[in-house]
């Protein structure tokens, strides 16, 4: 049986990270980043000052602050600096891949080893770097320019049962722990390459020169769905990305379907059980060049605020994101090689794990 195909689409232009919500909230009033952004995007200052003047995440006036979770939760995000890889793992495998004749194959190989549940390989398109850094003030609207040709895109999994806790604290020290160890997995891979004799650049959570979703789709590791969240096989909507940009020439992947697009369009279950309502109930529209499905990020983020956690409800809700066990894998087989189950796919996933 052919295995169904993805048509990647490429953006019409670059996007800026100061563009991005983060970094947006990374904003301070009285810096240099702050009067420069809203020189450039005057029309955002109030909805972000007033986005500003809400609770932060993870603080005591968020509706699901849990004080041992947030402080978990905190730890992960503050130690991604100061990652420290083994050494003897990267001199090991720095050896291996000198020796390889499949680097590629290795390359996988170490990602799976170091715990990403998938990995893919493919060219870099300029489309998908930004365009300028926005994240942290220190490197604020620096020009990005990454030569590296080829992009290692790999998975990590958000745990099953706290994904379901959705949108309580517990979901946001899952999801902080997963961006810790794909940054640990990426910054190792990075240090193999460098080893090696290859430049390489770890790609990770506040340290991004990508957007790696449709990085991710190109690599064959999904689809993107009706959320704006990369929907991969046997789990959904729950993983995080990590990616290591490089010049070590690999075997690219083709891009997959696993039938998230076609069923996305009959579902709308993320956009139905959304609190704030910023996921589209409508057809897609073309933006950037792209067809896609909105999201409003300001009234997602500012859920966010409310409730003082990342949410994760559109992930958890999401059929395609159940257990990765066999019964869910057949029905994620048939949705994905014959769209004529879409449909009592949806009924029987409202039967059992209700609306």
């Amino acid at each position: 049986m052919a295995r169904p195909r993805n048509i990647m689409q490429l953006p019409s232009e670059r996007f800026d990270e100061r563009d991005t919500m983060f970094a947006r909230m990374a904003r301070s009033a009285g810096t240099e980043p702050y009067d420069d952004y809203y020189q450039l995007r005057s029309e955002l200052q109030d909805v972000d000052d007033r986005l500003r003047m809400m609770p932060k995440l993870m603080s005591e006036e968020g509706l699901y602050f849990d004080r041992e979770l947030s402080t978990a939760a905190w730890k992960y995000f503050d130690d991604i600096d100061d990652i420290s890889v083994d050494r003897e793992t990267v001199c090991d495998w720095s050896n291996r891949l000198q020796k390889a004749s499949n680097k590629t194959n290795l390359i996988k190989k170490l990602a799976r080893q170091l715990g990403a549940i998938a990995v893919g390989c493919t060219g870099l398109d300029q489309e998908f770097v930004y365009t300028h850094k926005g994240r942290l003030d220190a490197n604020y609207g620096q020009q990005i320019e990454l030569s590296h040709p080829q992009v290692i895109v790999f998975l990590v999994e958000m745990d099953f049962q706290r994904m379901q806790k959705a949108p309580k604290a517990d979901t946001l020290l899952e999801s902080a722990r997963q961006y810790y160890f794909s940054a640990v997995i990426a910054q190792t891979i990075a240090a193999v390459l460098k080893q090696a004799g290859y430049s390489a650049k770890a790609q990770f959570d506040a340290h991004y020169d990508l957007i790696l979703p449709p990085l991710a789709i190109k690599a064959g590791l999904g689809e993107l769905g009706r959320n704006n969240i990369l929907i991969a096989e046997k789990y959904g909507s729950r993983v995080r990305i990590g990616a290591v940009t490089t010049d070590l020439q690999l075997q690219s992947n083709q891009s997959v379907a696993v039938g998230a697009q076609q069923f996305c369009e009959i579902c709308r279950k993320c956009a139905q059980l959304c609190p704030p309502k910023a996921l589209s109930m409508a057809e897609k529209e073309s933006i950037r060049g792209v067809q896609k499905w909105p999201t409003k990020v300001e009234k997602c983020y500012t859920y966010w605020r409310r409730v003082g956690t990342d949410c994760g409800l559109c992930m958890s809700v999401c059929p395609f994101s159940h257990k990765n066990n066999w019964f869910h894998n057949i029905v994620r087989l048939f949705i994905k090689y014959f769209p004529t189950v879409h449909r009592p796919a949806l009924w029987l996933d409202h039967l059992i794990y209700g609306r």
